[in-house]
């Protein structure tokens, strides 16, 4: 029996173990992965998990800067470990590599860039007042399920304008998708079959929107209708496959995210005090905090061999990409445990770098400042309730899945 079997979480007594054991879904890992991958960030930049059938894992940032900016080395076809393949064929953009990449990019990327952010910030500001509003009267909130959730829903329906009477149907699905759909797919048609109630949802959506006409709209299912790639209009199954990878990548992160945020400030009220009085803080506060508190981790698979620290990587070798972590490498940030808005320069990795770089990072950014100024222009004190814990855990979203605060 092994120490991971006798122990599941305490985790293994050695760190070469822990190494060896090394996946974001161990027990031993939930509540608190930092502090062990900052021991094997300084171990070694790159080191070897035996678990899943056996992978690298890029401990510091330069070195996960680096392969991010080599596609051609480190290739997006594989982005999670294990790997699923959710749809027949591949995710779009996220999945493509070379020039289908980024003609895709290309094709995409104006559906997405701040000025249609801005154009839709009052909708979002609005539902974020609104989720705020419907927890005030309590007194107190379970904030992961009440607004976390909630906000980054509301905002993909807005952006998507699939409108809101279908936020709660968009959550169930994701919901079951997550929770008993992935986890008990044996194969890739398993997994395709788990998908159809979401894929539906979308293509539903995408016929009503056609129906209902484009003109005069900036959300991105009226773009996606007009959008040309190498000239022509896009299927069906393309615009569905693109709404659909939106929604994984925006809705767990963002509430990941989030969570992490409020949490850090229950426990620091001279931080409440400063949103609170100076809103326009609040980007700077929401920067700080997403290098601060890892969130994202995916992965990549080896294309060609290459060499890095003395460490061969062969083709088809897995590897782990920790953008989340890289936020605390002493090598990059001075003081790296420490949270300071007075940072001259926050280059973090929480929307990743390079060709593949999050195309809906304005849409997150917004989310979480508006979150902060309407949060706080209503409940501009709180704490953790007494008696309750936060409960944490890692996967390929560190978070939350439950926060309690008390206001006042």
């Amino acid at each position: 029996m092994t120490d991971v079997e006798k122990c599941p979480f305490s985790g293994p007594a050695t760190l070469e173990e822990r190494i060896k054991h090394w996946t974001i879904y161990q027990p031993w890992l939930q509540d608190d992965p930092v502090s062990h991958f900052k021991e094997m960030r300084d171990h070694a930049p790159i080191v070897w998990s035996e678990e899943l059938g056996g992978y690298w894992i890029l401990t510091r940032y330069t070195d996960v800067e680096w392969a991010a900016r080599n596609p051609d080395i480190f290739s997006s076809a594989q982005i999670s470990i294990p790997h699923g393949q959710l749809f027949p064929d591949k995710q779009i953009p996220i999945q493509l590599d070379g020039d289908e990449h980024r003609k895709w990019r290309q094709a995409l990327s104006d559906l997405f860039k701040p000025g249609v952010v801005n154009k839709l910030t009052p909708q979002i500001r609005q539902a974020t007042a609104d989720a705020v509003e419907a927890v005030l009267p309590n007194g107190r909130c379970e904030f992961i399920s009440e607004v976390a959730t909630e906000l980054p829903a509301a905002t993909f329906v807005i952006t998507f304008g699939i409108g809101h009477e279908y936020v709660h149907q968009l959550l169930a699905h994701k919901d079951w998708l997550r929770r008993v759909g992935i986890p008990n797919a044996r194969t890739d048609g398993d997994l395709y079959e788990a998908n159809k109630p979401l894929w539906n949802f979308f293509s539903e959506a995408i016929d009503r929107r056609r129906e209902e006409g484009t003109d005069g709209r900036s959300d991105v299912l009226s773009g996606l209708l007009n959008t040309r790639f190498e000239g022509r209009a896009l299927t069906q199954d393309e615009m569905v496959n693109t709404a659909f990878v939106a929604m994984l990548a925006a809705l767990d992160t963002t509430t990941a995210a989030l969570g992490l945020m409020f949490h850090y400030l229950a426990r620091h009220p001279e931080v409440q005090d400063i949103v609170a009085a100076r809103p326009e803080q609040s980007q700077v506060i929401v920067e700080e905090l997403l290098r601060h508190e890892p969130v994202v981790t995916t992965a990549r698979v080896v294309a060609q061999d290459v060499e890095r620290h003395g460490v061969t990587m062969r083709k088809g070798d897995r590897v782990l990409m920790a953008w989340g972590m890289t936020g605390l490498d002493p090598e990059v940030f001075e003081r790296p445990d420490e949270v300071d808005f007075d940072r001259p320069v926050i280059r973090h990795l929480a929307f990743a770098v390079g060709p593949h770089r999050c195309l809906g990072m304005y849409i997150a950014r917004r989310v979480m400042t508006v979150a902060l100024e309407e949060w706080h222009k209503r409940i501009p004190r709180y704490r953790l309730t007494e008696g309750s814990d936060p409960v944490r855990h890692y996967s390929p979203a560190r978070g939350l899945s439950r926060l309690d605060l008390t206001f006042g």
